[in-house]
């Protein structure tokens, strides 16, 4: 059951990936993609990628050194989102020659087709939609996801064929381990053959349309739930001034006191990432109290689950089974003081009270089927902190917010578990309202 996916996943992703995708792809499908894309997210191409972190961190910074010299409150969320597309816009489509190194979405900066569509497909996309009967006598809908679908097909498609004329040039050249190159170096040895350099001007259609899917949806994996868990942490840590204190002062020993110097450390010596053991908890523990993503598999008629009290629960065929990693992740049974914001839980060892439960922290899920990205993820957010959280401090702005939304006028605003920062449905799960914060440049003692 581990390998399987519920039958109603690819109407979900049909929106955002387009078509057929490892994520929804039946197990004998996704088997080969999911070795052929591990290589993108190895360890050693994912320490090679952390200058291209350092760089989009750096103009995510002046970012918010804009809104905090303007003293504007601003939604953290959405300007995380362009962001973190930007971040793995160079992993899925990076420059193709040294010439052009530089080259990117620049959603940072201003519109580009891929990162706009896909960050506006996900506002119209709706969860159940496919389940809901009235959903499709939603034209506006059908409408905008189309639109959005054509220009990201025709972006992602071009970029194709420019990658496979050149791959058709010097097939045997050293390749990168990018998506896109690596969807292509899967194709083209069986399509040019060992001797031929000339098979077709272009690739197959029904492959062509198989690559963009998979390029979309790395689009989305890659940049939604990272830029959820981005704004989490903030909240957590400016909720928290001790473990913000801690946070700070391991950054000031591995990496130094100097953010002047930061950028060029972290480019010469990346693999310094793998020294902030305290950073990785906090991430953790974000992740476990906040997770932005949920996990779901198909049932089998000759599979039966047991319930903590033993009871057995058949899944049959039909079922669809989700793992709701926020009751999961919060439950007393297997978390003391489960609401509470303890990175210290992934540094105790083995029979400490805090120590983790085997199996009950999934935030990539655990099995053949986990998150291919997990190491990406968890480098990529280890240098936007160690970029950043020595830099700035955030202070709430949800009353502000709800006031010049006329928000208060309602019974109640609305929270969750007393958070206003509680997690809504836009693709992953992001905090209520974008998170509305301001910022300010931090002064350093």
């Amino acid at each position: 059951m581990s390998m399987q996916r519920p039958p109603l996943l690819p109407r979900f992703f049909k929106p955002i990936a387009g078509g057929p995708n490892m994520f929804d792809m039946r197990e004998h499908d996704w088997k080969p993609w999911r070795a052929i894309f591990s290589k993108a997210f190895s360890t050693e191409h994912v320490v090679s990628l952390i200058p291209d972190m350092v760089d989009e961190t750096m103009v995510y910074s002046e970012t918010l050194k804009k809104f905090a010299e303007q003293k504007q409150m601003f939604q953290l969320d959405l300007i995380t989102l362009r962001f973190t597309i930007d971040v793995i816009g160079k992993t899925i489509l990076p420059a193709a020659n040294d010439a052009d190194r530089n080259a990117h979405l620049g959603a940072q900066r201003g519109y580009n087709a891929l990162a706009d569509c896909m960050l506006n497909q996900i506002r119209w996309h709706q969860a159940n939609g496919d389940t809901n009967p009235f959903e499709y006598l939603n034209l506006v809908r059908k409408t905008i996801h189309w639109w959005n679908g054509r220009q990201m097909d025709r972006y992602i498609t071009d970029e194709l064929s420019k990658r496979y004329r050149e791959y058709k040039v010097d097939h045997g050249g050293e390749r990168t381990k990018a998506i896109i190159d690596l969807v292509l170096q899967s194709y083209v040895p069986e399509q040019l053959g060992l001797e031929s350099k000339t098979s077709g001007d272009d690739l197959d259609p029904s492959f062509r349309a198989f690559a963009v899917s998979q390029i979309r949806l790395f689009t989305f994996v890659g940049h939604d739930s990272t830029s959820s868990t981005i704004c989490y942490i903030v909240h957590l840590l400016h909720s928290n001034p001790e473990t913000l204190s801690l946070i700070r002062r391991e950054h000031d020993d591995v990496l130094g006191t100097s953010l002047t110097d930061l950028p060029a450390i972290l480019k010469s010596q990346p693999f310094l990432i793998n020294d902030l053991s305290y950073t990785t908890a906090v991430i953790k523990e974000a992740l476990r109290l906040f997770l932005p993503g949920a996990c779901s598999r198909a049932g089998q008629s000759d599979v039966a689950l047991l319930s903590d009290s033993g009871q057995k629960c058949p899944t049959g065929d039909v079922a669809a089974v989700l793992t709701v990693h926020t009751e999961l992740q919060r439950s007393p049974v297997y978390w003391p003081r489960p609401d509470a914001f303890l990175p210290e839980r992934w540094l105790v060892k083995p029979g400490h009270e805090l120590y983790p439960i085997k199996g009950a922290y999934r935030a990539f899920e655990i099995g053949p089927r986990n998150c291919v990205a997990q190491g990406f993820a968890m480098t990529e957010l280890k240098v936007i902190l160690a970029c950043l959280v020595r830099q700035f401090d955030f202070s709430p702005a949800y009353e502000e917010f709800d006031s010049l939304n006329h928000q208060t006028r309602r019974a109640k605003v609305t929270t969750y578990r007393g958070e206003r920062a509680y997690q809504i449905e836009e693709g992953a799960a992001h905090p209520a309202d974008h998170y509305p914060r301001r910022v300010s440049i931090r002064k350093r003692e």
